[in-house]
């Protein structure tokens, strides 16, 4: 009897992949060791380079408050700064990523400052930082370029305002241009206006020293056809919370306007009048006193005699007394005299 086949039994086939994951780290080490760099450099990323975005400094003027962010892109965040060379204005310092302070000399400060990234990465970069006196104390509208035919706001910024704290502004309008509104600026505050023909006066008082380029007012008008406006009709002044004369342009004396004129000033500081007073003598342009001798009565007219009997004049003293009118007769009204303050055309904001 013939013995059953028993089928060929293979060897079992080898483990692969251990060898494959040997070789597979194999190769990753080889290709890190020939990407690496140099000593003391830093490894290739997909990162970008650490680049400073803000490349010049806004000018900064004494004893105005100066702030200037300081803006990097690349790199890993967050980021850190310091000043790797130079000096800063005195004043200045800084703060995070900001260069804040109040500036107390004038002066072109160059200085380097640093960055440096979560990667150890580092940029630098050169900056040049102008400190000026303030310039004039003005108020200023920014006006649009040619002809407007629709509502159009017009904001106007104040220049220099050191102490200010209250502003007064008269603004001849061209014919056919009305104001609709009037609105506070950065600062807030109290602000009255109206309109008087062809002419805006706006009194607007700050809660705190507005900056300087500050908006203290938006002045809405519509105009009734096209119309290009100008700021030659402009005037103003500015005093601070003492009621101080800081600056003064134009403010002239508009027929039937209840803004008067602030009065002019000496290279001191004071009004013609006061300066007067302090030397003794009186202006006769300012002269308010009446004179010290009195006034001429001029000689009385002689009437020549009369051949009838006299006419018998009743004392001065004792004039008749007016006969009143009837009841039903009404009485006129005399008109308000120089000075008299009449309902505002404008309104308030």
């Amino acid at each position: 009897m013939q013995a059953p086949i028993h089928p060929l039994r293979r060897a079992p086939a080898p483990r692969l992949w251990p060898l494959l994951t040997v070789a597979l780290l194999g190769l990753g080490a080889l290709s890190a060791c020939g990407s690496s760099t140099g000593t003391g450099s830093t490894a290739t990323t997909g990162a970008d380079p650490l680049t400073f975005t803000l490349t010049s400094l806004p000018v900064g003027y004494v004893a105005e408050s100066y702030e200037a962010p300081l803006v990097v892109t690349g790199g890993t965040g967050p980021y850190g700064f310091r000043v790797a060379a130079g000096t800063l204005p005195p004043g200045i310092s800084l703060s995070g990523q900001r260069l804040v302070g109040k500036p107390t000399k004038i002066g072109a400060y160059k200085f380097t400052l640093e960055t440096n990234d979560a990667g150890l990465r580092s940029k630098v970069q050169e900056y040049t930082l102008n400190v000026n006196d303030l310039p004039p104390l003005a108020l200023t509208p920014t006006l649009p370029t040619g002809e407007i035919r629709g509502e159009t706001r017009v904001p106007v910024t104040i220049a220099g305002p050191r102490a200010v704290r209250a502003a007064r502004l008269m603004w001849t309008l061209p014919k056919g241009v009305t104001v609709t509104r009037v609105q506070p600026g950065e600062n807030g505050g109290v602000l009255f206006w109206r309109q008087e023909g062809q002419t805006l006066s706006v009194s607007v008082g700050f809660k705190a020293v507005p900056r300087a380029g500050a908006r203290v007012m938006l002045v809405s008008i519509r105009p009734s056809g096209p119309v290009t406006l100008s700021a030659t009709g402009l005037a103003f002044e500015a005093r601070d919370g003492t009621g101080k004369l800081l600056a003064q342009q134009g403010m002239p004396t508009v027929p039937g306007s209840n803004v008067p004129a602030a009065p002019a000033t000496t290279g001191s500081g004071t009004t013609p009048a006061a300066a007067a007073a302090n030397s003794g003598t009186t202006p006769a342009s300012t002269s308010t006193t009446a004179p010290a001798s009195p006034a001429t009565t001029p000689p009385a007219t002689t009437t020549p005699p009369v051949t009838t009997d006299p006419v018998t004049t009743p004392p001065a003293l004792n004039p008749p007394a007016p006969t009143p009118p009837d009841s039903d007769t009404p009485v006129p009204i005399d008109p308000p005299g120089p000075g008299t303050q009449l309902p505002p055309t404008g309104g308030s904001a």
